[in-house]
């Protein structure tokens, strides 16, 4: 990615960008640190600072005069109206409201269980309808809560921020806090504790840093590898720009490694594979752009230093490794793959996709699925009783609260009309990051990889369903894309 120091020095920064700033890097330090972001008090706290920085839209004052500063306010509102992003969130927020107001199944409690019973839709049964449950739990209306945090954070980057400092910042501390967490869960592999963060009881012993599940940490810990390995390319080209031989690229390169290295520890199989995929693309960018834009100096010189530092956090995970449960991995997986047709996974996915099948247009709704699974669980037996017994059968029962396949739930609960929208925001993303390869080769191809890769990972188990981490995707893909189109504009501007 080209670079020019060149600002619209005649503009300063507002404060109410300086605002809108500040409540996204706070949601995305945070998102390291809500443990998933499951209970209400993480989850609230991630809409208010998104409706913070959404509004940071339209604060009215700023450090300019009062007719700049309305004129602005009405440039910022023609932005967001005209922006593709805001109507594809708009209409999926919409679609799923029609859900929550439009129930057509409700859950009915017993003294020890509970039970889905059809009730008449309010709003009839030629609109998309929804579940009628517990909002603790899980239903239209927190669902609708977890996608506004994450569309509004982004809806916010897209609109609000104009100069790449801002972004930049906020990248800056998402890496810190993610590689921060991803190195206390070393310390917590290390340690042997059975509690999260060494004090919060988890209801899976299987967690990884602040997250409950293993997977979702590693996934996590992938999305700071995507923004270090795009931020490395960002500031290599501004110091080959200014002639220098360091800069905060290398810092980059530490963090890149070290997330990876907490991935390989976690032994989330899906995670350390894609992990490593991901790794060796940076590895192959990083080796052509040496040699396009280094000198043989300066190509000796960051060889010698990224060898360095990768033969360090080698050393450090494998000293850490616990080569038993990795070989346990391994072999269940080979297992898995010579039986995949009855793996658990694969099976779920087939009973989500029955589910999704008997309501295709519309989809049973925002939240639906723990409630309405059980109906085609049960015709898969390995995934309905938990275990089989030679004189007893089939015993105990598998609780389903996710599909471990976030396409195939995403049809389920909001149908094709909902997956379009939803798609469309995805697109978004994918666009953009193809729009800038001719500028910022190497940062858009290694985002566009990580993308695929997330994406890929999503097919495979349930990363989406973590709040913390939909609002960190959708938060850092904007900070990123946003970058890369100021940037752009730049180079259009200097030339």
């Amino acid at each position: 990615m080209t670079v020019h120091s060149k600002e619209l020095s005649e503009v300063p920064i507002s404060l109410r960008e300086l605002l809108l700033g500040f409540f996204i890097s706070l949601s995305l330090i945070y998102s390291a640190w809500s443990f998933g972001g499951y209970e209400n008090d993480s989850l609230h706290t991630f809409l208010v600072l998104s409706l913070l920085s959404f509004s940071c839209l339209f604060i009215p004052f700023s450090r300019i005069s009062a007719n700049q500063a309305s004129s602005m306010g009405a440039s910022r509102f023609i932005r967001l109206i005209k922006h593709p992003f805001f109507w594809f969130s708009f209409c999926f927020l919409i679609y799923i409201l029609i859900q929550l107001l439009n129930p057509s199944v409700k859950q009915v409690w017993g003294e020890s269980t509970w039970w889905v019973e059809a009730m008449p839709a309010p709003l009839g049964k030629n609109f998309p309808s929804s579940v009628q449950a517990n909002y603790n739990e899980m239903n239209a209306l927190r669902a609708m809560v977890i996608h506004a945090s994450a569309l509004l954070l982004a809806l916010g980057i897209f609109v609000g921020i104009q100069r790449r400092s801002v972004a930049l910042v906020a990248l800056w501390l998402f890496m810190i806090s993610a590689t921060t967490m991803g190195f206390v869960a070393i310390l917590q592999e290390v340690s042997g504790t059975k509690k999260i963060l060494w004090f919060l009881d988890s209801t899976n012993i299987n967690f990884w840093g602040t997250f409950v599940y293993r997977n979702q940490g590693a996934a996590f810990l992938m999305l700071n590898i995507i923004v270090s390995g795009v931020l490395y390319f960002f500031y290599s080209m501004r110091a080959s720009i200014a002639l220098k031989r360091g800069g905060p690229h290398f810092i980059c390169f530490l963090f890149l490694f070290l997330s990876y290295g907490s991935i390989w520890l976690s032994l989330s199989r899906g995670g350390m594979i894609l992990a490593s995929i991901l790794v060796l693309s940076f590895i192959a960018l990083f080796v052509a752009y040496s040699l396009k834009n280094a000198t043989k100096i300066k190509l000796l010189i960051k060889c010698l230093l990224s060898f360095f530092i990768l033969i360090i956090i080698s050393v450090f995970a494998l000293q850490f490794t616990n080569f038993k449960a990795l070989e346990s991995r391994f072999d269940h997986l080979s297992k898995i793959a010579s039986n995949v047709d009855t793996y658990s996974r694969v099976l779920s996915t087939k009973a989500t996709f029955d589910m999704a099948e008997d309501r295709l247009q519309y989809g049973w709704g925002a939240g639906s699925f723990r409630y309405i699974f059980p109906i085609y669980q049960r015709n898969y037996e390995p995934i309905w009783y938990k275990h089989y017994h030679k004189k007893k059968g089939w015993m105990g029962r598998y609780y389903y609260r996710y599909a471990h396949n976030d396409w195939a739930q995403f049809l389920a609960e909001y149908g094709i009309y909902g997956c379009v929208l939803l798609g469309m925001l995805f697109l978004y993303l994918m666009v953009q990051s193809i729009l800038r390869i001719r500028l910022n080769f190497f940062s858009s191809m290694f985002l566009l990889i990580g993308l695929s890769l997330i994406f890929l990972h999503n097919g495979l188990d349930f990363i989406f369903s973590a709040p913390s981490y939909w609002v960190a995707f959708w938060g850092i893909m904007a900070l990123m894309i946003r970058l890369m189109q100021l940037e752009s504009k730049s180079l259009v501007r200097s030339s």
